[in-house]
């Protein structure tokens, strides 16, 4: 290999590792999204509730997702970790719904809650919902 060619190797590398080191450097400064900022559709909440009244309902009252004690229970903790919780039902068949249909559950489950809510559908992804929070705005 040339000089020159084992020059620009080195460069392009330096180059790439200091884009990477800047992209971090942005998404750490980045402000983490919580349930406030309209995370989930009402369409998605219509069906996350459908999904609750057909399958869950044998088991759960929605009212076991609503109120003071629901809500410090996850406050400050991400919607992954709800969605794991979730993920693990029916307790019969658990996991036997889809990632999405387990995200419109808890889409459902905010709006319980009067979250407000969004143009867009909360994801059912694990990844995507650890950057999401429980949050309640004081009054």
């Amino acid at each position: 290999m040339t000089l020159a060619r084992q020059i620009m190797n080195v460069s392009l590398a330096a180059s790439a590792l200091v884009w990477a080191v800047a992209v971090g450097a942005i998404d750490a400064q980045a402000p983490a999204r919580t349930v406030n900022d309209g995370v989930y559709s009402s369409g998605q909440a219509s069906r996350g509730e459908a999904l609750f009244q057909s399958i869950c309902t044998t088991c759960h009252a929605p009212d076991r997702f609503t109120g003071k004690e629901f809500i410090s229970g996850w406050t400050g903790k991400p919607l992954s970790e709800l969605f794991k919780v979730i993920q693990t039902m029916p307790e019969d068949n658990p996991g036997s719904l889809n990632a999405q249909q387990y995200a419109d559950v808890m889409a459902f489950f905010l709006q319980l809650n009067k979250f407000p809510t969004g143009s867009e559908e909360l994801k059912g992804d694990a990844g995507v919902l650890a950057g999401i929070h429980f949050e309640v705005l004081k009054p």
